[in-house]
């Protein structure tokens, strides 16, 4: 009998357990609707150069981690409006996001909304220097689609930081490999 009642407690307890963590990771994504963070690099090159590379589509495989395609939706290449599918392949799964340029200013500034079907990013990128120096300042808000989805990008921000500047790096990489 007291076997009975203790293995019953026991799943009670357990029960009550897995609800309260899964209703705290969801609340989570309640309370932390989106989040940003900044990322910044120094490049061996002007500002235009540095620009000039980001902006070129030929290039973007050489840095941006799996990308291998881009094709236009609507409206012009490097114009207000632009909305474009980026392509991307990571070992066997292939997967596409929804680009839109919402502001540019030619060597200097570009800011960009990307959208899946898992949350939605807008990144705010400064090109700033002269001659032979540019500092890139990057700053990232992302809003996951569902509760679950923020929730987990939340925790994930600092991952997702990284793995951004790792791109920021790579990009330096291609860019100071191509001017040398």
């Amino acid at each position: 009998m007291c076997k009975q009642i203790c293995t019953m407690r026991f799943v009670k307890f357990t029960l009550i357990g897995l609800v309260s963590i899964t209703l705290a990771f969801l609340s989570l994504g309640f309370f932390h609707q989106s989040f940003e963070f900044q990322n910044e690099i120094e490049i061996q090159v002007s500002p235009d150069i540095a620009f000039a590379f980001f902006t070129d589509e030929d290039q973007k495989s050489k840095w941006l981690s799996g990308f291998y395609d881009s094709e236009t939706i609507s409206g012009k290449a490097l114009k207000k409006g632009h909305r474009k599918v980026l392509k991307f392949k990571q070992e066997e799964q292939s997967y596409e996001m929804v680009e839109e340029l919402r502001e540019i200013l030619a060597d200097e500034k570009i800011v960009f909304q990307v959208e899946t079907d898992l949350f939605v990013r807008v990144n705010e990128i400064y090109f700033m220097g002269k001659d032979d120096q540019t500092l890139i300042k990057s700053s990232s808000s992302i809003e996951g689609s569902t509760f679950l989805y923020r929730a987990m990008f939340y925790l994930l921000k600092n991952s997702i930081k990284q793995q951004t500047q790792l791109q920021y790096e790579a990009l330096k990489q291609a860019i100071e490999h191509k001017e040398n």
